[in-house]
């Protein structure tokens, strides 16, 4: 499949980015920067015939490790060993879509322990007085975090993008949306990144697939090997004061989730009760984004 990478490095964050997510903070950016009647014409396109589908991030030439049937394996180093795998390169993860995790037995990730790791860290950070501006004495606040273990520091994140119509916008709303970051912890300094490069590339698809793995999260739908989860997202911009910040909790498939047939999900209402605005409908980005995988 030929997409448009966008390349980012990442500040201390809260979780890596997450297509949804995104997609939302992609929507206030068009709200603010050009207008509500705007966002309401880009919105319809989303409804309809998205402009581009967009995947999560994951670390740089690798991708998510897909939900296949495990391989057996009697050696209980190696065993455990995989089961930590979480990302593939683009190589090896060419090699499971159409071989199976048969093709893990002698890839680098388990024979080297070249898969990058993720750890989870906690950060500590000082209550401010917000009528003095200064620290307030004795409240602290502890903020999980998220660090790519790599000690240069050169790791870079990506976001694939296929482009379906002209989106000219999009490495722009990207750096902008970085520059005052994402996710619920951006007003305390978290969830900053820079994109750094922009490059059009394939990612690999197997021939003649059976099954389908997704990059981004969706609606889970029909047969398959898949990992589920509950979300309830915060409202984002001004919303975030509304009196029900949250919005209406559901059920999806995380990345690397395999399907049968290909997720046909798109923008699912989320509106919390009361909605935020009288009239105002909150919508989530579910749309998939599938590469084909044959079992």
């Amino acid at each position: 499949m030929r997409v448009r990478a966008f390349h980012l490095k990442l500040s201390s964050i809260t979780a890596p980015p997450r297509a949804p997510t995104l997609w939302g903070h992609l929507a206030w950016w068009v709200r603010y920067t050009q207008g509500e009647e705007k966002l309401k014409e880009w919105l319809e396109a989303f409804q309809h015939d998205p402009p581009f589908l967009f995947s999560s991030a994951f670390p740089t030439g690798y991708l998510p490790r897909p939900y296949l049937p495990q391989l057996q394996v009697e050696d209980t180093q190696a065993r455990k060993a995989l089961k930590k795998i979480r990302y593939l390169s683009l190589k090896t993860f060419a090699r499971v879509i159409q071989e199976g995790e048969q093709a893990l037995r002698d890839a680098p990730e388990l024979k080297e322990g070249k898969a990058p790791k993720v750890t989870l860290a906690s950060q500590t950070r000082v209550g401010i007085n917000r009528t003095t501006g200064t620290a307030q004495e004795g409240i602290l606040f502890t903020d999980r975090v998220y660090w790519l273990n790599d000690k240069a520091q050169q790791q870079t994140w990506t976001v694939y993008a296929q482009v379906r119509q002209q989106a000219d916008y999009l490495e722009q709303a990207l750096r902008e949306v970085g520059t005052f970051g994402y996710g619920g912890k951006a007003s305390v300094g978290l969830g900053r990144f820079e994109v750094v490069d922009t490059q059009e590339l394939e990612l690999p698809e197997a021939e003649n697939p059976t099954h389908y793995v997704i990059l981004s999260p969706t609606l889970p739908q029909g047969e398959g090997f898949y990992a589920l989860e509950t979300y309830w997202g915060r409202l984002g911009g001004h919303f975030a004061l509304a009196e029900t910040p949250f919005k209406r909790p559901y059920l999806r498939a995380v990345e690397g989730s395999v399907f049968k047939e290909k997720p046909k999900s798109g923008l699912l209402d989320v509106t919390p009760a009361p909605a935020p605005e009288a009239g105002v409908r909150v919508w989530e980005y579910l749309y998939p984004f599938c590469l084909g995988v044959r079992i």
